[in-house]
């Protein structure tokens, strides 16, 4: 009986503190509004903090939660089973997809020889996840959606083939999956949740693939990450006074330091188990 009303009083001080230190936060962040990358922090610090909130809650309770509630209609649901369609497909060459009707997601995988990328080669890990919006937003056949899918898989290797001896589009290989209208943000956002692939700039390590430049006249405009770890592309190199947003060895540091931490999938059966663990409630 000591030692419950011990962890009780224990818990009631730790929330006076918690309260105490949410009051002078509030009044410092009062003081103005902070700048966009200090927001950022702020807002992912506060996040993180209702989660272990949330996960304290649940485990001070004497009756036993679920890990979570199946609901059909959340996004988060609907975007896990699109993701779970999508690695199922095959994977193709990307230089060989011959032309489709419809819009919806795709992943991209290397299976070349750049070393930087030697942990992913061949693996079920893409290095890359996107999606194609269709034509309108009311179209619901492949059809009405319009050959978008199609028209971003043939641009990647056009892209992937300016740059100058690091990259080759024949070490690719894709799958993708055309997608009801309306749902492909959310099976994007799953996959890249999922195996945080180092080409999205979500996961902010080498972004720029998607990247077109403009005139240093029309706004600052610095190099992206995946243009200087991957030079050849135009607009990326005629300006002189183009200057890189990072620099090539921090771009590579970060690189080696995600994939020390990442998981690494490398056969479909450990990401078909993960895909089956997750749903789980108990």
């Amino acid at each position: 009986m000591n030692r419950r009303r011990e962890r009780n009083a224990a818990v009631a001080e730790g929330l006076e503190r918690l309260d105490a230190g949410l009051a002078a936060l509030s009044e410092a962040a009062g003081a103005g509004r902070a700048s966009p990358a200090a927001f950022r922090r702020i807002d992912a610090g506060l996040r993180a903090l209702v989660d272990r909130a949330g996960t304290l809650s649940r485990d001070l309770d004497p009756v036993r939660w679920p890990r979570f509630v199946f609901d059909p209609g959340d996004p988060a649901t609907v975007g896990r089973f699109i993701a779970l369609a999508t690695v199922a497909q095959p994977r193709a060459p990307l230089p060989a997809v011959e032309r489709f009707h419809g819009s919806g997601v795709y992943a991209l995988y290397y299976r070349g020889g750049f070393v930087p990328y030697a942990p992913i080669r061949g693996a079920e890990t893409p290095i890359y996840v996107g999606k194609a919006d269709p034509a309108s937003d009311t179209a619901r056949t492949p059809v009405d959606q319009g050959s978008r899918l199609h028209d971003r898989l043939r641009d990647r290797p056009r892209n992937i083939g300016k740059t100058k001896g690091t990259l080759d589009p024949a070490d690719f290989d894709c799958r993708f999956l055309v997608v009801q209208t309306g749902w492909q943000g959310a099976a994007e956002d799953y996959l890249i949740d999922l195996f945080r692939p180092v080409w999205n700039n979500e996961t902010d390590i080498c972004f720029g693939l998607g990247k077109h430049g403009d005139a240093p006249s029309t706004r600052s405009n610095r190099r992206s990450p995946w243009d200087t770890l991957h030079p050849g592309r135009d607009w990326a190199s005629r300006d002189p006074k183009m200057v890189d947003a990072r620099p090539r060895a921090r771009i590579l540091a970060d690189l080696a330091e995600h994939f020390s931490a990442a998981t690494i999938y490398r056969d479909l059966d450990r990401l078909l188990k993960d895909f089956i663990d997750e749903p789980r409630q108990l």
